[in-house]
């Protein structure tokens, strides 16, 4: 199993293509996705998210009402002071917010440690998007390949899946 983020960086860009052509391979023959979410969250418990934290430093995480509601309270502030202070307008949808983020990643970041954990937003209460049953925008396969350069749980999964599956990236 590959933990070494700078390897799973290098594999992953370097197998953008060939997880596409794994997308599509599954996609031509009807592989469910369930199957996969099984291998993933058997990797997931053999790995501690505490010692890598790439999400938090990668992601846009994009907040409902909600998760605003549950930052500010745990701040005892407006959701508008939470959001003044710790959010910033989606470029996509100005109504909506994302987590601020810093150079180093989402400034509730410090170490490999969410400052926020017991209020974090459902995208990061969920990530890597692998529970079984999962139907959400960041359990799609599209996803999971963008995220395979950034997430070994997810890298680890990928190449685990293709060697189920008997995949073979053609050419070779």
């Amino acid at each position: 199993m590959v933990t070494d983020l700078a390897e799973v960086y290098r594999l992953g860009t370097a197998k953008a293509k060939e997880n596409l052509a794994f997308r599509r391979y599954l996609s031509a023959r009807r592989w469910s996705e369930k199957r996969f979410q099984v291998v993933a969250a058997d990797i997931q418990a053999h790995i501690d998210c505490r010692s890598c934290a790439n999400c938090c430093r990668n992601a846009t995480v994009s907040l409902s009402r909600f998760d605003v509601d549950k930052i500010a309270s745990f701040f005892r502030i407006t959701a508008e002071d939470a959001a003044r202070r710790y959010m910033d307008p989606d470029p996509e949808a100005p109504a909506l917010r994302n987590l601020r983020n810093s150079a180093s990643g989402c400034i509730f970041l410090e170490q490999n440690l969410c400052t926020i954990y017991d209020v974090r937003p459902k995208a990061c209460r969920d990530f890597p998007h692998i529970a079984v049953g999962s139907h959400t925008l960041g359990g799609r396969a599209a996803s999971h390949d963008r995220w395979a350069a950034h997430c070994p749980i997810i890298f680890n999964a990928l190449e685990t899946y293709k060697h189920l599956t008997g995949y073979q990236q053609p050419g070779s």
